[in-house]
């Protein structure tokens, strides 16, 4: 009977200890089955980190998101507009430990975040409380929603306001301070749709008939999805603020433009601005540029485009329902940008424009004894303010298909610089001991080649003088003098002597696109061809200098030998200027400038109609005859250096295309450079096709001829036309144009 009684002893025991293992081994697998708060935090943080907003709504408590009277789709879209509004690139998040509460079994976790925006890093503190709720006949932890998540001092109805902070463009100045890019007003006319009247569509046409525009161009302006009945809506610019008829719901308003005082003056040296294109935005790597921005497009606004647009900054405010600022939640201040001060003066450049208005051409005024660029001009040239406000498509036209390129900078450009290089034939030949002041040559006649080997290329002059001394062929231009003292000198000696005079430099001017000039082809300069070395002596052959260029190699002959370098931006009190560089002895210097002297005094030579002037100068001046065909009648291109001769005030660089017609009007004895008459188009307008290489592949057919195939007296070689050369050179420029 023990027995039976301790049996059934151990088996309740047994029953016991199964039924409580069954029991705590249930409640461990429902326990383990049913997520934490671990688990939702998470998921919550992996999702905020990865700003996956749709699976922020899913954590959320049923109950708080009816509250907030969102929907998925709106709950999405409102995290999705404050975050990318503010720019938001990624986010940190620290958590801080959950606590449970014993009262109504909910957990609470306080948290830090930082979000990285543009404008800045943006903290906050933040707290959330989590709750179970059911969800599929189990219970889940849940976060409850509140405003505060998305941002910390946020509440119902509050919103989030990006404002973008545009830095003032900083401006282009002279010498003296006064504005060459500065800040102007501008007029819009706009149309109110509430003002319209009673038949909308009747004034729309009668609108449209006074501004002369399509009502189909009206109606897709008032289209746009941001208009509503009481905004003004901007359609086109006027000149003045009053209209000379009234018109129901239109109206003129200011606005603040980039402004140019100089105008056409300054046009190519400043450039102008535009809004920015969609291809503006699509090359835009920095991500700097937005919708309605402006940006420099030719010019110096577009070559310092950074430095002068500045930084932008940025305000990230909350907000509430009525628009009022509650609080700043980050703010980054705009920073201007810099002002650009030239060495220009505005005075001579309004100056020097004047007087080569209705020529086709380029002046530099330079100071030889520091380097200032006081004056660059080119004509023809364009209104910068019409750029900016816009142009009618007649003005449009009239730019587009003009054949002297208005748009086409040549003071920057390189061209042939015919016999004003004789200069520096000179000094080189002084240098090397070939040449002397005095050193006579004995020539006859107008016409000399060295040998039969030259085949028919000769060489010509215009002044049959038969004993021609340095001096003599500065004053009369003589080719053939110089072309024998570089034959003399060797191509070796002769490449020396010139390469000191800047060849290959452009100075750090490449915002204005300034080119290194050359005195021959990559595959020519050795100048191992006698005929190309003798061409060169005399600013022919394959040479191509700017403007520019040409001031600074006249620099040596005003200041005692020492080449300066040209300088446009004007440097502080503390900055050094570029240092003067010896290139040739005092000597040489004085030797050259008192024959240019002479080029002027000279009744015979060439600048003499320069000695009317009230200042002792020295000059030079040059042309070169570009034909297609022997026994035409070719266009000519004329340079003139002149310089004051006693105090080194000043030095002018100009070049005119085409003179011919103009004989000693402007350049006197113009003609004195005449030789070729084969074309010699291609090293001159191969410059302005190479300005628009990226709209046409017309430069790849433009190549500079070997010296032997330019330089021919009896026959042409074939090749194209100038017309046909011109014609191809308009097309290039009409297709540039068009992406201005």
């Amino acid at each position: 009977m023990k027995r039976l009684k301790r049996k059934q002893f151990f088996t309740y025991v047994l029953l016991a200890f199964l039924v409580a293992s069954g029991m705590a081994i249930y409640v461990f697998i429902q326990g383990r089955d049913e997520p934490g708060p671990e688990q939702t935090l998470q998921s919550y943080f992996n999702s905020l980190k990865e700003m996956k907003f749709d699976r922020l709504y899913e954590l959320m408590t049923p109950e708080s998101l009816e509250q907030s009277g969102m929907s998925r789709e709106q709950f999405v879209d409102k995290y999705q507009s404050i975050f990318s509004g503010m720019g938001v690139t990624g986010v940190k998040v620290t958590q801080g430990p959950a606590f449970q509460s014993e009262e109504d079994h909910h957990y609470s976790m306080d948290y830090t975040a930082t979000w990285h925006t543009p404008i800045g890093d943006v903290d906050g503190d933040y707290h959330m409380k989590l709750v179970q709720v059911e969800q599929d006949h189990d219970k889940v932890w849940a976060i409850e929603w509140h405003p505060s998540l998305i941002l910390p001092e946020m509440s119902a109805g509050d919103k989030v306001r990006v404002r973008v902070l545009t830095p003032q463009r900083g401006e282009i100045t002279d010498r003296d301070g006064n504005p060459l890019a500065t800040r102007g007003t501008a007029y819009e006319w706009g149309i109110t749709p509430s003002e319209l009247g009673d038949h909308p569509d009747q004034t729309i046409s009668s609108i449209a008939a006074y501004f002369k525009l399509p009502v189909e161009y009206i109606q897709k302006k008032l289209a746009q999805k941001w208009v509503k009945p009481d905004y003004f809506v901007p359609m086109a610019n006027v000149p003045a603020a009053d209209l000379s008829q009234k018109l129901p719901g239109v109206s003129v308003r200011p606005k603040e433009v980039r402004y140019y005082p100089l105008g056409q003056a300054a046009a190519h040296l400043t450039g102008y601005v535009r809004q920015v294109t969609q291809e503006d935005l699509q090359n835009d790597k920095d991500g700097y540029y937005a919708a309605g921005d402006w940006i420099g497009k030719a010019g110096l606004e577009q070559s310092l485009e950074k430095q002068l647009r500045g930084r932008k900054g940025g305000l990230i405010e909350i907000t509430d329902a009525k628009g009022n600022r509650k609080s700043i939640v980050a703010q980054k201040p705009a920073v201007n940008g810099e002002n650009i001060r030239l060495t220009v003066a505005s005075a001579l450049q309004q100056d020097l424009y004047r007087t080569l208005s209705g020529d086709t051409g380029a002046a530099v005024l330079m100071n030889p004894k520091h380097g200032d660029l006081l004056a660059l001009v080119s004509t023809p040239s364009y209104d910068p303010n019409q750029m900016v406000t816009g142009l009618s498509q007649q003005e449009w036209d009239a730019y587009s298909k003009d054949p002297e390129l208005p748009f086409f900078n040549r003071f920057a450009a390189r061209y042939a610089p015919g016999s004003v290089f004789k200069a520096v034939t000179a000094a080189a030949g002084l240098t090397e001991g070939i040449t002397k002041a005095d050193k006579t040559r004995r020539i006859d006649g107008l016409n000399w080649k060295k040998d039969a080997g030259w085949g028919g290329y000769y060489v010509t002059r215009v002044k049959d003088v038969s004993s021609v001394n340095m001096v003599d062929a500065l004053v009369y231009s003589d080719n053939i003098y110089f072309a024998q003292e570089a034959l003399e000198m060797g191509s070796g000696k002769f490449i020396e002597g010139i390469s000191k005079f800047g060849f290959g430099e452009n100075w750090g001017l490449d915002m204005i696109n300034l080119k290194p000039s050359q005195y021959a082809n990559a595959s020519h300069r050795d100048l191992a061809s006698e005929v190309l070395l003798a061409d060169t002596s005399y600013g022919q052959g394959e040479m191509l200098l700017s403007p520019i260029h040409v001031a600074v190699a006249f620099t040596p002959f005003a200041q005692q030998g020492k080449l300066v370098p040209p300088i446009l931006f004007l440097r502080q009190e503390d900055q050094k200027s570029p240092q003067a560089i010896q290139i040739i002895t005092p000597q040489v210097a004085g030797t050259v400038k008192d024959a240019l002297t002479q080029v002027v005094s000279r009744s015979g030579g060439t600048a003499h109609a320069l000695s009317s002037a009230k200042l002792k100068l020295a000059a030079k001046t040059g042309t070169a005859e570009l034909k297609a065909k022997k026994g035409e009648q070719g266009e000519e291109n004329g340079f003139v250096v002149a310089f004051d001769a006693e105090q080194s005030s000043f030095l002018i660089s100009a070049l005119i295309e085409n003179v011919h017609a103009r004989g000693a009007i402007f350049f006197p004895d113009i003609r004195t450079d005449r030789k070729c008459t084969c074309t010699r188009r291609q090293p001159l307008r191969r410059e302005q096709a190479e300005a628009f290489s990226k709209y046409t592949e017309f430069t790849n057919k433009i190549t500079v001829k070997k010296s032997v195939n330019l330089h021919c007296s009896h026959r042409c070689r074939s090749r194209p036309s100038c017309d046909t050369m011109r014609t191809r050179i308009s097309e290039s420029y009409a297709k540039a144009v068009s992406h201005v």
